[in-house]
């Protein structure tokens, strides 16, 4: 059994020593998640110590006695070699009966490797190690290695004071040169006397445990991290790193304070809603014709802005409020109205103009009252000539449609020709669909069969 045992001892601390290696050089990360532990304590425990599978503790070899599960109590001194591994040795008392009315002792020495992998309220550690039972009793004398691995947690109850809960699986002698397992459950209390000066890697005065960037000096207001702009926010998080801004938009600057930021804000120095991009409100139209109320002579009746916003029912050019004539286009000469001649002469039916049956073609008994009205749209350039074509009702409706629109247009292309510009008249046909007398007698045809005029706005 000795040397089973010592074999198994060697094998287990390589594995220990193996383990530790490989935690030896941990990452950065891996480092920030580590929680800096006391550098030095000593502690106190107990509990329940259950053997299993024939622990042979007896002076005489194979003896068959096994002690019975017992109470557990002793005390451990430790040290962090680093946040991430300890070391720790420890004694413990272990008073035990076993059948046939014996009793006896056995003094547990031990030392461990605790690895703490991670960070929390309440620590997590693995812990590796050896040691040796020496018992006493009504068994006789005796001494057995032991290898052992176990876990457990720790959690500080304050800044000197830390709870710890363990379970170790202790290998050891048993009988016929087998390998017994004893079971250790305990609680115990930790007493901090020393403290190191917990790592602080980039050195910018905020532990490495608490530093959320532990390769770059940061502030301790942000855990550690970077702020170059200053503005609270950290580089990392920081969509402006450069220039300090606020932090519900993610360190981007908002110079006029209206939550949008400068680079999306069309009005960086005005607030603005972000419906209009960061702008603010145009001043008021209440007409809506695009003219603000301050600059609008007629704030509530939209108009164009060349009459200052007023309207202009007739397209004259003159606002409703100074046209003597609102409904009918007119001239500035006259305040909005035509001139008496004009009015009389050349609006309505055009008595005079006259085409070939069945034509288009101007009669040219026509062209002395046609180039009177161009004399009249000479004189008046702001007028707008609307031509309209009517028939009777003779013929079917599509050709009476056609025949009028061909002698409105024959009307304005005499006009044109005599230098009137095209963009100031209109020719509209209306067929049979407007007459003015009975289509019933020959006269009332004759006076639907017409050209009219009107005067239209600009």
């Amino acid at each position: 059994m000795r040397v089973k045992l010592s074999f198994i001892v060697a094998s287990l601390l390589g594995i220990t020593l193996g383990a530790a290696s490989a935690y030896a050089a941990p990452s950065a990360d891996e480092a920030a998640q580590t929680v800096p532990a006391p550098s030095a304590w000593a502690g106190v425990f107990f509990g329940a110590n259950v053997p299993t599978g024939g622990w042979d503790l007896a002076e005489a070899p194979d003896s068959g006695i096994q002690p019975n599960a017992s109470p557990i109590m002793g005390l451990r001194v430790g040290v962090m070699a680093t946040d991430w591994l300890g070391l720790e040795v420890g004694a413990a008392f272990i008073p035990f009966t076993a059948p046939g009315d014996q009793s006896g002792t056995a003094i547990g020495i031990r030392g461990d490797l605790l690895l703490v992998p991670f960070e929390g309220a309440w620590t997590p550690y693995l812990a590796l190690g050896a040691g040796g039972y020496l018992g006493s009793g009504d068994l006789g004398s005796d001494e057995d290695e032991e290898v052992h691995w176990g876990i457990g947690a720790r959690g500080m109850l304050g800044d000197l004071v830390a709870m710890r809960v363990d379970a170790r699986h202790n290998l050891t002698d048993s009988f016929n040169s087998g390998v017994a397992s004893v079971l250790e459950f305990t609680v115990g209390v930790d007493f901090v006397f020393w403290r190191g000066a917990p790592s602080d890697v980039d050195g910018d005065g905020v532990a490495d445990a608490d530093d959320k960037c532990p390769d770059v000096p940061g502030v301790a207001v942000l855990h550690g991290c970077p702020d170059k702009d200053g503005d609270g926010v950290t580089d990392k998080d920081d969509r402006c790193p450069d220039v300090a801004g606020v932090e519900a938009l993610g360190g981007c600057p908002d110079t006029d304070g209206d939550g949008i930021t400068d680079a999306a804000d069309k009005c960086p120095t005005e607030a603005g809603p972000a419906s209009l991009q960061g702008c603010p409100p145009p001043p008021p139209d209440t007409d809506g014709d695009g003219i603000i109320d301050a600059d609008d002579a007629c704030p509530a009746d939209p108009g164009p802005a060349a009459l200052s916003g007023c309207p202009d029912k007739d397209g004259d050019g003159i606002a409703d409020k100074d046209d003597r004539c609102p409904d009918q286009a007119g001239v500035p000469e006259e305040q909005g109205c035509l001139p008496k001649a004009v009015q009389d002469k050349f609006t309505g039916s055009i008595k005079g103009i006259q085409f070939a049956t069945g034509s288009a073609k101007i009669k040219t008994s026509s062209f002395r009252l046609l180039d009177e009205a161009v004399g009249v749209l000479k004189t008046y350039p702001t007028l707008r000539l609307e031509v309209s074509g009517h028939t009777d009702d003779h013929g079917d409706d599509a050709g009476n449609m056609t025949l009028s629109e061909n002698r409105a247009n024959a009307v304005r292309n005499y006009m044109m020709e005599k230098g009137i510009d095209g963009a100031r008249l209109v020719a509209v046909g209306y067929g049979e669909t407007r007459p003015i007398a009975d289509n019933k007698s020959r006269a009332g045809r004759a006076e639907n069969r017409r050209i009219e005029f009107r005067m239209i706005g600009r």
